[in-house]
């Protein structure tokens, strides 16, 4: 596979709110999400991501697998909001290929916050960053669900 990221454009948006809408669906298992009754859908707004953020496709040539959010928070500190691989693709070391590409373009100060109550988010981020930064990041559990967060930094 021939793994890419691709800014997701306004004309896009709804291909992206259509993954979403899967990707809320399986975090739903971890933790109580807002589902609209009225409109059958989980509530996100991803408004956000099309002005201060980024939202990337990953693409193997022009088939869409996933995606993946990013929150830039200022002063070069990012946080992976959201990452989602379809089902079908997983298993294949394409979210560990895209979260890096994703730390590649964006040098700066991380946030990881794995989804909660998820040994194998957890496994998965732990894996990812401890191989990408030689072991050197922080780890702590914080919040109401005791989330996994990590932190590192890339240089700026």
């Amino acid at each position: 596979m021939n793994i890419n990221l691709e800014i997701v454009t306004l004309e896009e948006k709804e291909k992206l709110k259509k993954l979403l809408q899967l990707y809320l669906h399986d975090l739903s298992l971890y933790f109580p999400l807002p589902f609209n009754s009225i409109t059958c859908e989980y509530d996100y707004n991803i408004d956000k991501y099309f002005s201060d953020n980024y939202a990337y496709f990953i693409k193997d040539n022009n088939n869409i697998l996933g995606f993946i959010l990013v929150d830039d928070n200022k002063n070069n500190n990012y946080e992976i909001s959201e990452i989602f691989v379809l089902n079908n693709y997983k298993r294949n070391k394409i979210g560990k290929e895209s979260v890096t590409k994703v730390f590649n373009l964006h040098r700066g100060n991380w946030t990881i916050k794995a989804v909660p109550n998820s040994i194998i988010a957890e496994s998965f981020w732990k894996n990812i960053v401890k191989e990408y930064t030689n072991n050197n990041y922080i780890e702590e559990y914080t919040g109401k669900y005791n989330r996994l967060e990590i932190y590192f930094s890339n240089g700026n």
